[in-house]
């Protein structure tokens, strides 16, 4: 039996020793932050990680940058070949779209007969302005996969990333493994964490090109965000459609759950759309609200899960007795 670092704890943690592993990972989620510094660390602590899942017949994915991959790859030798590869630039665009991957490929395996799925996710921090917006995202899925049968190991390269990333790591992993694996004492659930860390609203320049009233129809909304699209060159694209469903959802929320006055405004560049949807309601109470998947015998609640699918940036903000709710979407390829 191949011995995985990642199953040495220190004192006072619950151990993952091999012979435990199994059960341990199936009844709940396992999040551990893995933080190394050079390529030897890398593949010393995730190969024995991956062997030893295989030799239970756990499915493994490895959703890790194209260098680390081949790493992985040489070190697993023939194994490799039982390993899901992601190149993780691909996994890594939007959170809302990863979470739904995640569950899709843990479906995949359980339907194909695996008790537990072991994850090997090193997430796309992206430029400064995106890591608060992957940050969320680390924290949200200890919600939304609490009762998966997976263990998400999210290695981070020290020699890269930000301090700032890397401390917020262990405010988003129960579990850090820097020397030994040990629990992480600044540790916080998500809905602490995701109401005390805001999403950034998507910047925009200058004053906004539409500010308009709205009334109890969606269609208000569609018609001017139509409008301003089609003078920018979005006409007759697939992107333009996606615009009009997240400004149908936006609105709609607005018009459901807000309070009497509703208020669009929108800010074109050659980049981007920005717009936002504001009223004078309570805005949502769940921090987790467009990160956790609807309910699928539910009707309703899709909207904000829908938007996050689809746009590039999505914040909601409550100042000023207004919630305000501002997305951006990325111009369509010319």
């Amino acid at each position: 039996m191949v011995r995985s670092e990642l199953s040495v704890v220190d004192p006072g943690v619950p151990a993952l020793k091999p012979v435990e592993a199994r059960m341990a990972v199936r009844d709940r989620l396992t999040h551990d932050a893995f933080f190394y510094g050079t390529d030897e660390r890398f593949t010393d602590v995730l190969a024995p990680f991956v062997r030893d899942g295989l030799e239970r017949d756990h499915a493994v994915v490895a959703a890790v940058t194209p260098a680390n991959a081949g790493l992985l790859r040489d070190a697993l030798g023939p194994d490799a070949t039982t390993v899901t590869f992601i190149d993780r630039d691909d996994w890594y665009r939007r959170p809302a779209s990863t979470v739904a991957g995640w569950r899709r490929l843990l479906a995949d395996a359980t339907g194909r007969g695996h008790d537990t799925v072991r994850i090997i996710g090193e997430v796309g921090f992206g430029p400064p302005a995106r890591h608060v917006t992957w940050t969320r995202y680390e924290s949200a899925l200890n919600a939304v996969f609490a009762d998966a049968p997976a263990w998400i190991v999210c290695p981070y390269d020290t020699r890269v990333l930000p301090r700032t990333v890397l401390a917020d790591a262990r405010r988003t992993h129960p579990s850090v493994t820097v020397v030994r694996r040990a629990g992480s004492g600044a540790y916080r659930p998500p809905e602490q964490f995701l109401d005390a860390v805001p999403e950034p609203a998507p910047p925009v320049d200058g004053p906004p090109t539409v500010v308009a009233a709205l009334g109890e129809s969606v269609a208000d909304a569609r018609h001017l965000v139509r409008h301003v699209a089609v003078e920018h060159g979005w006409d007759g694209t697939d992107r333009l459609d996606e615009l009009l469903l997240v400004t149908s959802e936006i609105a709609a929320n607005a018009v459901l759950h807000g309070g009497g006055r509703r208020e669009l405004r929108v800010w074109t560049s050659a980049m981007a759309l920005v717009c936002e949807v504001s009223d004078d309601g309570p805005g949502p109470t769940d921090p987790l609200a467009g990160y956790r998947p609807p309910d699928e015998s539910m009707l309703g609640g899709r909207g904000m899960w829908i938007a996050r699918q689809l746009c590039e940036a999505l914040a909601v903000s409550r100042d000023d007795g207004w919630t305000r709710v501002r997305y951006m979407l990325l111009h369509p390829p010319v």
